[in-house]
């Protein structure tokens, strides 16, 4: 294997763990299909039934006029994990792709990875399932098995990959100082929005529930307040972490790399290195929430007796999830390196 010198990033693995990855890769597509398109969950309520598949989670929240969060599902749950093992598949079809090429769709494929959330989608399937329970009955469909075990092989075929950049190299000097400075400034205006937004996100209600004439709006901290009240300790730790803490630790550690960058400091480099890829990979999983409400919106439409509805606040904390995460991507982290070398030496 091939690790960067200084931050001991993951660059190259064996050729064997490459052919396993694919194998792993190319079952997960085969799984993906029929998790997309097969029913994931049915929901037994009044002595009627109601199922729902992947699309359906999408096509819901279009039709209670939450079209951002339609889009936001449709492309994280749908297109971006079917484009990126498409992706990989296809590159490592020698005979159908040369070497040349299969390179560049792979590039592409490490430039969707970020935004790649099947397993953040189980964990909240897991919630709505769990929420879902404690009103009526719940079963879990081929559909939903199928997604389940996709997530699963994909995950493992990361895990052997390891952590790739896929990020292009600038050459000219002129093009570097450029981008870095377009890096900071687009990162802290990003995280400027991000802090706007976190506050309606956790003030205004997320959802609204209808459960046989009563009507109650529930906040992201109240959901999970909701979760403890039936007992299920663990998926409120789980929710309270990415929707809450994760999003605002976020925030907080790019606004501290920023201002060592601004400085040009030269302390802790390495570590500031480690604690940006950890704010790179943990942000995704806030979207736990919209997950779950996308299902909760699908699954549970009983007309007056049961349903479930977003609320505008579901809008901003989505809006928070989708800010910190670019802001994350804008942030390069080669800037804290270049400018630590640029600082003035200290004259006695």
């Amino acid at each position: 294997m091939a690790r960067c010198a200084r931050c001991h990033r993951l660059l190259k693995v064996p050729e064997a763990l490459s052919q396993a990855s694919f194998a792993l890769i190319l079952g997960a597509l085969l799984l993906w299909v029929p998790g997309c398109l097969a029913p994931l969950m049915t929901v037994y309520a009044g002595g009627a039934s109601r199922s729902a598949t992947l699309l359906d989670c999408a096509l819901k929240l279009f039709g209670t006029g939450y079209s951002p969060l339609g889009v936001l599902v449709l492309t994280l749950m749908i297109l971006v994990p079917s484009a990126f093992m498409l992706l990989l598949v296809i590159a490592q079809i020698t005979w159908i792709c040369p070497p040349p090429i299969g390179e560049r769709l792979r590039m592409w494929a490490q430039h969707l990875r970020p935004w790649l959330m099947t397993e953040v989608f189980i964990v909240g399937a897991c919630v709505a399932y769990s929420r879902i329970q404690t009103e009526g009955g719940v079963r879990v469909d081929y559909g939903g098995w199928c997604l389940a075990g996709s997530a699963l092989l994909l995950l493992a075929s990361l895990a052997m990959l390891g952590e790739y950049s896929g990020r292009p190299q600038l050459h000219s000097q002129a093009s570097v100082r450029r981008a870095s400075r377009a890096s900071l400034q687009a990162t802290a205006a990003l995280v400027f929005a991000g802090f706007v937004l976190y506050i309606p996100a956790n003030v205004m209600p997320i959802l609204e529930i209808v459960s046989y004439g009563s009507t109650t709006k529930n906040t992201i901290l109240g959901g999970a307040i909701e979760l403890i009240h039936y007992g299920l300790w663990p998926l409120a730790v789980i929710v309270f972490m990415a929707s809450v803490v994760i999003p605002l630790a976020k925030l907080f550690g790019l606004s501290w790399l920023l201002w060592q960058t601004h400085r040009r400091s030269p302390k802790l480099l390495r570590r500031r290195t480690r604690i940006y890829r950890l704010i790179d990979t943990i942000g995704r999983w806030s979207n736990i929430d919209v997950f779950t409400l996308s299902l909760l919106a699908a699954l549970v439409q009983f007309g007056a007796l049961e349903r479930v509805r977003p609320e505008p606040g579901a809008i901003a904390f989505a809006g928070v999830v989708l800010i910190t995460m670019i802001a994350a991507q804008c942030f390069d982290p080669r800037t804290m390196w270049r400018a630590a070398r640029s600082r003035p030496p200290v004259t006695p």
